[in-house]
């Protein structure tokens, strides 16, 4: 699976390596830590994400989509033991630069946002689908851009959360299909908003890229507050592609399904 190489590979350089852990560590000294910065921040707690489930089954219920809660709550569950087996457990954090080695990735704040989030998309009917995930989109860039303004997140934590969370999804999917619903036709206003998310992910990869060449060219440009830009804007970009990522698995057909509708296509001729 693509996010669990994403995954693997953010780790392994941003964590397992020294000049990973000297540019992520040289970002984070330009952040401005606070302890209670109010806000999405602080609305994370175990009492708030059982509430957001619990909102979710509830929608899910009134829309009667039994299949896309039921994974969407998945979705969830799954994240949040996974992210917390992994950074409290499976992967360590060595010591490169004489910093706190405690192991910060996946970043929980991400991942409890990200799953939330990504679970109202599933949700939700296709026809609002698309015009909920600018809204989405929105609010977990404000939360990762916030991660690393205030100090709590190091750029991989942040990127291999979002990864996680993706790859979750793309699991459940997987797993637990939509049955019997038939392809959605997209309307202008729906294709238009896709293509403007499509743009907006690519042009915050370019300038990413750009931003991360120049700083290894000029390496007198690499201050710690332009790092941290730098982070920022790769971090939105992540975001960007995760949710576009979730809007185009929740209109693909897995290939089991798909060979049993097209017998009833062909019938139904």
């Amino acid at each position: 699976m693509l996010s669990a190489v994403g995954f693997t590979a953010v780790y392994v350089v941003g964590v397992l390596t020294r000049p990973g852990q000297v540019l992520e560590n040289r970002a984070l000294d330009a952040s401005t830590f606070r302890a209670s910065p109010g806000g999405l921040l602080s609305l994370v707690s175990t009492p708030n994400i059982a509430i957001a489930l619990a909102l979710l089954v509830l929608l899910g219920v009134l829309l009667r989509r039994f299949r896309p809660t039921g994974r969407a709550v998945g979705v969830v569950l799954v994240s949040t033991v996974l992210s917390q087996l992994l950074k409290n457990g499976l992967l360590a954090r060595p010591d490169f630069v004489g910093d706190v080695s405690e192991n910060t990735l996946p970043s929980g704040h991400t991942v409890a946002y990200a799953s939330v989030l990504f679970a109202l998309l599933i949700v939700l009917p296709p026809r609002v689908r698309t015009v909920a995930a600018l809204a989405v989109s929105v609010a977990l860039g404000v939360v990762v851009v916030q991660l690393l303004a205030f100090g709590w997140h190091r750029t991989s934590d942040v990127v291999a959360g979002l990864l996680l969370v993706t790859g979750v999804m793309a699991l459940a999917h997987l797993v637990l299909p939509d049955r019997g619903t038939p392809p959605v036709r997209s309307n202008s206003g729906t294709r238009a908003l896709t293509v403007l998310g499509a743009l907006v992910g690519g042009v915050l990869i370019v300038a990413s890229l750009a931003f991360a060449a120049t700083l290894a060219l000029d390496t007198s440009l690499a201050t710690t507050h332009a790092l941290l830009l730098a982070s920022q804007i790769m971090c939105l970009a992540a975001v960007s592609l995760a949710v576009m990522t979730v809007l185009w698995v929740q209109r693909s057909v897995p290939a089991g399904i798909e060979a049993r509708r097209a017998p009833l296509a062909h019938s139904g001729a």
